[in-house]
């Protein structure tokens, strides 16, 4: 800090010296430091105060022209909107009313690319989640992560395109989410994507409906499954079926006489449930007006 006076002078004579003025220059800061923020795709710069110094200026100048900046009265500082996949180079400068420190000494920040969309497919007759994206450039590792509407979790590593959950649970609804794993960033995310994994039915009764010949079949309800087919095979060749989007369904017009082999299958958004019930059968006997299922 520095007092500052003025005096005028003409040959030999001076004038009264001026009020003082106090002035200083702002030092340089010093231990800047910075990390990503990759959520708002900012990033927050530290650095210890400047003697001197009524506030602070942060610039970020990334390779390809693109520049952000901020100001702050003191550390920290919130650089906003960077580019992705972008090398970017900081330096804080230190402000006073009179004026600037020089350039504090620079550091880098790689910031990775945003996966903008992916695919989730559920591999019929398996307990697998197929998770596909859009490669991005200089991102070495993907981390897969889906969780469940019971808060369950599974996870998956790929330095590829794709990777492929495991024993993802039946009857469940599952957000799945890619991101990159960096040492600059690692809550970089792409866009949820949600996936339901169909059950197979269970608790199957069978009711006999006498008048049509038939029977009214009903089972667990799976709350993924968007619809059912169920068919019934006799033990004479002969099929019925029907597709519903309840957890029951009438079959009419049996053939009296005949064990009929029952096969109840989910429908979710991609594919069938993971295995059909086996051993199901009924036996239908039109002169006692009765049934009886077997598995």
């Amino acid at each position: 800090t520095y007092n500052v006076t003025v005096l005028s002078v003409r040959d030999d004579c001076e004038s009264e010296t001026s009020a003082v003025v106090e002035t200083s220059s702002p030092c340089v800061p010093t231990n800047v430091k910075g990390s990503l923020d990759c959520v708002s795709n900012s990033a927050w710069v530290t650095w210890d105060p400047s003697q001197g110094a009524h506030s602070y200026s942060v610039v970020a100048n990334g390779v390809g022209g693109h520049t952000s900046n901020c100001t702050s009265a003191s550390s920290p500082c919130e650089v906003p909107d960077l580019n992705c996949g972008t090398l970017y180079t900081f330096y804080v400068t230190a402000v006073n009313r009179h004026c600037n420190s020089s350039n504090s000494t620079t550091f880098e920040l790689q910031t990775p690319c945003a996966l903008t969309s992916i695919s989730a497919v559920t591999q019929c007759n398996s307990d697998t989640i197929l998770v596909e994206w859009d490669m991005t450039e200089d991102t070495p590792v993907f981390v897969v992560t889906a969780e469940g509407h019971d808060q369950s979790y599974i996870s998956c590593n790929s330095s590829s395109h794709s990777c492929e959950l495991q024993d993802a649970k039946c009857g469940m609804q599952y957000s799945v989410i890619v991101s990159t794993s960096s040492d600059k960033c690692s809550s970089l995310r792409s866009p949820t994507k949600k996936i339901k994994t169909p059950c197979v039915p269970s608790n199957v009764t069978v009711v006999p409906t006498c008048e049509e010949h038939g029977a009214t079949v009903t089972w667990r309800h799976s709350p993924v499954a968007k619809s059912y087919m169920l068919s019934a095979t006799g033990s004479d060749g002969h099929v019925a079926s029907c597709i519903t989007l309840v957890n029951n369904c009438t079959l009419t017009h049996l053939h009296c006489g005949q064990a009929y082999t029952l096969n109840v299958t989910a429908k979710g958004d991609n594919c069938s449930s993971p295995c059909e019930p086996s051993g199901l059968s009924v036996d239908l006997d039109c002169e006692t007006n009765s049934a009886i299922l077997s598995w």
